[in-house]
């Protein structure tokens, strides 16, 4: 979705630009198995004085980010490639519409008018892609009791995706002035779900938590069915902890990501309102989704994001979900040298977006 093709190879590359850091990895295709073959990570915590960095304007913070995805890429000695890049979830929208089934001409045409209901801006600006999910019977009763035949009764349900297209762009120029090649652009929701969950069958809740933006995720049978961004992440929990503390943001940093539990210890609990905020959120996402599937329930909930593995945020949010709450292993379905192993596991559900897309590439790879 989103995607601009160009070309396959057995070695994919993924390419997260987060708001605190940018994460690459390179991913290959051999004897039906994903093996990892070089990953790297920049900070973009540049060192501004006096107002420059009030002042700084787009182009410069663009520039900015190209040097420094093209300085990790020198590091990883990767010249060339095919690489998968992902935009913010917050930057686009994923819903699901109902319609009656019709042919494709009519079905685009409908979308694009319900699209209208969704997105406040022009269609011009937009990039959009959809895909049919469902095919379902209405309420069969219904339709013959109004003396309706039962074609009258179908209907499908599509998975809509849009973003800004001058988002699109604007990655797509951060890597093209690499010696990289784009494959594709999607949202990171679906880089998330694909290395976390794939297409697994069953009813899976990710808890995304990044720096700046905390994405909510529910996917089932392999397919993103709700989507909820929340415009605060790691950056305010580390600001709670320091005003709670009264200690520095640096030293606050340290804490999060210490061997000190602040959420489920009575001496020393903290109270971090973005994670009620989030808490708050995840709860009315469940119980919409146990209203309108009774029969069904989450098969798992799980944390990810470079915030997950803060000591205690499971078991913080397993007690105030109701629910087994696990960190995600994005890892997983990945061959690791056991040489760099430690590296990896260490490294985390942090790298989920970077091997979504990845992983995208090989899904690409395999369909050619």
């Amino acid at each position: 979705m989103l995607e601009f093709l160009k070309g396959k190879k057995n070695h994919f590359i993924g390419i997260d630009f987060g708001t605190s850091s940018i994460k690459v990895v390179e991913i290959s295709y051999q004897n039906q198995k994903l093996h990892l073959e070089n990953y790297g990570v920049v900070d973009l915590n540049w060192s501004n004085h006096g107002d420059e960095k009030a002042n700084m304007k787009a182009a410069s913070f663009e520039q900015k980010l190209n040097e420094s995805l093209k300085s990790l890429l020198l590091k990883m000695n990767l010249s060339s490639g095919m690489a998968y890049v992902s935009i913010p979830g917050f930057s686009g929208l994923i819903t699901i519409i109902e319609l009656p089934e019709m042919e494709s001409e009519e079905l685009a045409k409908a979308i694009k008018f319900e699209a209208h209901k969704y997105i406040p801006s022009s269609l011009d600006e937009i990039a959009m892609s959809w895909e049919i999910i469902e095919h379902a019977e209405k309420d069969a009763g219904a339709a013959l009791n109004a003396g309706k035949s039962s074609a009258f009764g179908k209907k499908i349900k599509v998975l809509l995706v849009a973003a800004p297209k001058r988002d699109i762009e604007r990655y797509d120029r951060l890597v093209s002035g690499s010696m990289l090649d784009v494959g594709a652009i999607e949202l990171e929701t679906f880089s998330i779900a694909r290395s976390l969950v794939g297409d697994d069958n069953g009813s899976f809740f990710i808890i995304d938590i990044g720096s700046r933006a905390t994405n909510i995720i529910l996917v089932e049978n392999g397919v993103v069915k709700v989507n909820r961004n929340i415009d605060a992440g790691g950056n305010e929990i580390t600001n709670a902890i320091c005003d709670s503390m009264n200690i520095s943001r640096q030293r606050a940093e340290i804490f999060k990501k210490g061997d000190k539990d602040f959420l489920n210890t009575t001496e020393t609990s903290i109270v971090i309102p973005v994670l009620e905020l989030i808490v708050g959120e995840s709860l009315r996402i469940m119980n919409a989704y146990k209203e309108k599937n009774k029969d069904s329930k989450i098969t798992s909930a799980m944390l990810s994001g470079g915030t997950a593995t803060m000591k205690g945020l499971d078991q913080y949010f397993s007690r105030s979900l109701g629910v087994d709450v696990t960190i995600g292993d994005p890892w997983k379905k990945v061959a690791v040298e056991p040489a760099i192993k430690p590296l990896a596991d260490d490294l985390g559900c942090s790298f989920a977006v970077a091997l979504g897309l990845a992983m995208r590439g090989v899904e690409d790879y395999k369909r050619g």
